[in-house]
C-alpha cells in the first residue's frame, strides 16, 4: 500500500513522484511514462513519509516505522547517502520508535522530525547532524504518520506546526519554545499545510472538517494594552480559526 506521495517542485526531476510504501520501500514513478524508475531499499519497516529536499533537486528524505530517516541521492546506484542519527554517531536511528512526521524550512537549512518517542528533532541539513534543540515532550505518542508544516516567509526563523491529538502545537524552530496550541477540531488532526503565498495554515481532522487558521489583522495588534492581558513574545501571534474572527 502507498502511505504517502510527494512530487518535486520543479527542475530536472519535476516529472518524478516519490511514494512511501508499506513494504519498506520508496518508489519513484515517472509521470510521463507512468512506470516505476527507482526502488529505494534501506528501511526495515513501513515507510511513513517522504519529502524532496529543498536544497538539492536530486535528494530525497524518507522516514519509517523503524525509527530511521534516510537521505537518498537518486543519481547513485547505492542511493542511501546518509542515515540521521539522534546521537550524531553510527546507530542509524533518528527516533526510538516510529518516525511520524517530516518537514523542512523553505531553504532546506533545517529538517524537522517527530516520533513515537514523543520527541521533536531539528536536523542541520548542511552536515546531517542533530542540533539537540529541546522541544520538550512535544510529539504525540502514536505510530501513525501526521503531516507537519513550517511557516514560510511570515516570520523569522520560522514556526513548526505539529498535530498533537485534536490540537496543533506551534513551536519556535531555533529555540524549541512552545508558543501556543491551536484548538478547534474535535478529532485527531491528520495533517497541516502552510500556504506559502499568504500567511494561512490549513488543518484536516478525523472529525471530517478542514479549518483555516490565520493571524490577527492589524487592528488587533494595534490595540492599546490596558494591563488586563498577559504580555506575549514576538512569536505569540494568537492564531485563530477563521470562524471565530
Amino acid at each position: 500500500a502507498v502511505v504517502s506521495t510527494q512530487s518535486t517542485g520543479g527542475g530536472k526531476t519535476s516529472h518524478l513522484i516519490a511514494a512511501a510504501i508499506s513494504n519498506h520501500q520508496v518508489k519513484l514513478c515517472d509521470m510521463k511514462s507512468g512506470s516505476d524508475t527507482h526502488t529505494l531499499r534501506g528501511h526495515t519497516a513501513a515507510v511513513n513519509d517522504v519529502i524532496w529536499s529543498n536544497r538539492n533537486a536530486y535528494a530525497l528524505i524518507s522516514a519509517g516505522r523503524d525509527g530511521k530517516i534516510i537521505m537518498w541521492d537518486i543519481r547513485r546506484s547505492n542511493a542511501a547517502v546518509h542515515y540521521y542519527d539522534q546521537f550524531n554517531g553510527n546507530s542509524e536511528k533518528a527516533h526510538c520508535g516510529s518516525v511520524t512526521s517530516l518537514t523542512q524550512t523553505e531553504g532546506g537549512l533545517f529538517l524537522l522530525s517527530s516520533g513515537q518517542d514523543e520527541q521533536v528533532r531539528c536536523w542541520d541539513m548542511t552536515n546531517g547532524e542533530n542540533t539537540f534543540t529541546n522541544f520538550g515532550s512535544a510529539a504525540y505518542p502514536d505510530v501513525k504518520s501526521v503531516g507537519a508544516a513550517v511557516s514560510f516567509n511570515s516570520c523569522y526563523p520560522g514556526l513548526l506546526y505539529l498535530p498533537h491529538g485534536s490540537d496543533v502545537s506551534v513551536f519556535d524552530i531555533l529555540s524549541g519554545q512552545h508558543i501556543t496550541d491551536l484548538s478547534g477540531h474535535f478529532g485527531r488532526i491528520n495533517a497541516v499545510c502552510f500556504n506559502t503565498a499568504i500567511p494561512q495554515l490549513y488543518s484536516c481532522s478525523s472529525d471530517c472538517t478542514i479549518l483555516l487558521w490565520e493571524p490577527p489583522g492589524p487592528g488587533k495588534s494595534d490595540e492599546v494594552d490596558d494591563g488586563s492581558s498577559s504580555t506575549k513574545t514576538p512569536y505569540q501571534d494568537s492564531w485563530s480559526d477563521s470562524d471565530n474572527d
